[in-house]
């Protein structure tokens, strides 16, 4: 194996050589590179694949791996630290790779860079702590968020079954003298309980329905037109009219399909509620391509949201609905998110509301470049 050539060993890394060279070359001081390397809270590592040689490491890179001979042996430190992403192949679509490697039992956070086709530069940092830190928070999170659904479960069972067990029990004492319309009109607040309970049940199986999605690429244009059939026909008996803002962006998004029709069918009748007695009741859909992401927005003109309700939109059990019970947009942020995608609502007292759900692009969809302002492909006239 070749000679390790390294900035600790004294001899001068391709690294330095670039600072000392250009400060020749400018008649300045030298840029002080070994300077900055040698005492910087970051351990670097750049090695050679070309020819299997370790070109540079500072001391703290040293103090970190704290194994003399892993950090003077290339192979060594290429299997720990390179080796499964270079397998992928990912350098040939981004520059930087970040990646965990675990080493005598603490996590090492890695960015990887491809300086050129054969160097790679490798900064190191001890995420251990930082990462128990984080695991200790997300237990904590995720015990309150527990604590707060245990909660609204309790409290959206709780009320109609204590509402059924009081009206079975007023009938009970008085079947003897009840006649058969009062006994009617017991029966059917309990079975309305019920039919509460039943509703709060389905909401949860919808939250765990979709626990895996198979993404597909689809055109959005053709899944919203066939979304806009089955739906049009109910809202327009309502006095609901569905407008569609412009021609829907053509390109394709990584999507599944059931998934998102359930998704949008939640904000659609949420839409179709805030319409209830509204004149001119309309719903207006457009579509934005910005970057990697398509934008669909879906707005309407109803009774808006309060700003003290948009902040608990997505908590669960969070509504302000008579028969609601709050997990609806709950649901559709799970839905988008297992779809790597997001929604943001805006919305104004009395004036309407505004859902945007960013949809990504699919990654086989080519990107033609615009032409800039003011450039033709002909000649000028």
């Amino acid at each position: 194996m070749r000679a390790m050539h390294s900035g600790i060993s004294g001899k001068r890394s391709s690294w330095e050589t670039a600072g000392a060279v250009a400060g020749e070359a400018t008649g300045e001081t030298p840029w002080g590179f070994a300077q900055i390397l040698e005492h910087i809270d970051v351990g670097i590592l750049v090695l050679d694949l070309k020819c299997q040689a370790i070109d540079y490491r500072n001391p703290l890179c040293d103090q970190l791996l704290d194994d003399d001979q892993l950090c003077k042996d290339f192979q060594s430190l290429y299997d720990l630290l390179l080796k499964d992403i270079e397998a992928t192949d990912c350098f040939k679509h981004v520059a930087h790779v970040g990646h965990t490697v675990v080493y005598r039992d603490r996590q090492l956070g890695c960015s990887t860079y491809k300086t050129a086709s054969r160097y790679r530069c490798i900064f190191l940092r001890d995420i251990t702590e930082k990462l128990r830190l984080e695991s200790i928070a997300q237990a904590a999170n995720a015990m309150d968020n527990i604590g707060f659904i245990f909660s609204g479960i309790r409290h959206e069972i709780g009320n109609p079954l204590n509402s059924l067990k009081m009206a079975l029990s007023v009938m009970k004492s008085n079947l003897d003298r009840f006649s058969p319309e009062n006994i009617g009109e017991y029966v059917d607040r309990g079975l309305a309980d019920i039919g509460r309970m039943e509703y709060l049940l389905k909401s949860l199986k919808a939250f765990s329905l979709y626990e895996h999605v198979d993404l597909k690429d689809l055109s959005l244009a053709e899944f919203m037109d066939k979304f806009f059939s089955l739906i049009e026909r109910d809202y327009q008996s309502h006095g609901i009219e569905i407008e569609v803002d412009g021609p829907l962006d053509e390109t394709k998004v990584r999507i599944d399909k059931r998934a998102l029709h359930q998704a949008l069918l939640n904000v659609f009748n949420n839409a179709a509620e805030a319409l209830t007695k509204q004149k001119d009741a309309r719903i207006c859909i457009s579509s934005e391509h910005r970057g990697q992401l398509i934008w669909l927005t879906i707005s309407d003109n109803g009774c808006g949201i309060s700003p003290e309700q948009q902040r608990h939109l997505f908590k669960p059990f969070n509504t302000n609905k008579p028969t609601g019970n709050g997990l609806g947009l709950v649901i559709t942020r799970k839905l988008l998110a297992m779809m790597n995608s997001d929604i943001e609502i805006d919305s104004e007292l009395h004036q309407g509301t505004r859902v945007t759900i960013s949809l990504p692009v699919s990654p086989a969809e080519e990107q033609s470049p615009l032409p800039a302002a003011g450039v033709s492909d002909g000649e000028d006239g």
